[in-house]
């Protein structure tokens, strides 16, 4: 299903340039110029020293892919209102274009999460690209900062304060102590790097990214909160957007609570029409076919799909 969406979504990167719908939803950016690295003076660009930076490709640590996948580190400030400050590194990754002669650009993917992993993507063989767009593009992957292997962030959770816990009314009170617990451990262990962990900041490195490809646009695919990342960073930079992917979008105006809000009422009535449809079927242990209408409803019914009970 990942790869399916993926080759639909890239289909308009060997057409015209998609302008992301979302990005009109979102609240104007205030703080444009201070980001950019259109000023070439030290004095006017704080950023030179980052936007500027040579990178030092050598071949990725990874056990697969190709010969040609390489990966470099990037400085970048820890905190964009003080650029001379603190920094730390992240780590990026590339694939060259295949012809350079049809050579487009550079286009920067995220697979979402956040914080999931990005960069063995250029090189992971569920990334179905068509052959077209691996020939035209560098595909550059990266995984954001404080996670992956970019200044990763831990706050030494147990495996049971990282567990799912599913609300009880009757142990809200513990719920509440636990939840002080980790924040109360976060904040001894990162508490000085935790409130530049945000999405607006990494929209800044991947500009960085951008500057120190020598690339003055860019081209991006964002899968989930991928593609909230790139509405956010198109909104920063919109001088900078080449041609953007933004799959399966989030409503910003609900992010983040809001959306695991909605997603838990979908969750809830997928959840009631699957037990109805399986206590129709409670002595059937063979294969069965069940349509995607049995759980979303006959107006978003589809393709059958085949699962077993």
């Amino acid at each position: 299903m990942r790869s399916r969406n993926i080759r639909r979504a890239l289909a308009p990167l060997l057409a015209a340039g998609l302008v992301a719908a979302t990005l009109s939803m979102l609240t104007p950016a205030t703080a444009l110029a201070a980001s950019t690295a259109s000023d070439t003076s030290p004095a006017r660009d704080p950023l030179r020293q980052y936007t500027q930076q040579k990178l030092q490709w050598k071949r990725c640590d990874a056990e697969e892919g190709p010969d040609t996948f390489q990966c470099a580190t990037l400085k970048v400030p820890l905190d964009y209102s003080d650029p001379g400050g603190k920094t730390i590194r992240l780590a990026i990754s590339r694939l060259k274009a295949g012809g350079a002669k049809a050579r487009h650009g550079v286009l920067l993917l995220n697979p979402g999460g956040p914080g999931a992993p990005g960069l063995q993507l250029p090189a992971d063989p569920l990334l179905k690209l068509p052959a077209e767009a691996k020939r035209r593009y560098d595909l550059v992957g990266f995984d954001l900062r404080g996670a992956g292997q970019s200044s990763p962030v831990s706050c030494g959770l147990t495996a049971e304060e990282q567990a799912d816990q599913p609300y009880k009314a009757e142990t809200f009170a513990k719920d509440v102590d636990r939840a002080r617990t980790v924040a109360g451990k976060c904040r001894a262990r990162a508490g000085d790097k935790l409130p530049h962990l945000t999405t607006r900041n990494s929209a800044r490195d991947m500009d960085v990214i951008r500057a120190a490809l020598g690339e003055k646009t860019i081209s991006y695919l964002g899968i989930s909160y991928g593609a909230y990342l790139g509405a956010v960073c198109m909104q920063l930079f919109p001088q900078r957007a080449d041609r953007i992917v933004l799959d399966s979008a989030t409503d910003p105006n609900r992010i983040y609570r809001g959306m695991f809000q909605d997603m838990a009422k979908a969750a809830e009535q997928a959840f009631t029409r699957w037990t109805a449809w399986a206590a129709r079927r409670h002595t059937t242990t063979d294969w069965v076919t069940l349509r995607p209408h049995d759980l979303l409803g006959p107006d978003r019914a589809g393709e059958p799909h085949t699962h077993p009970f």
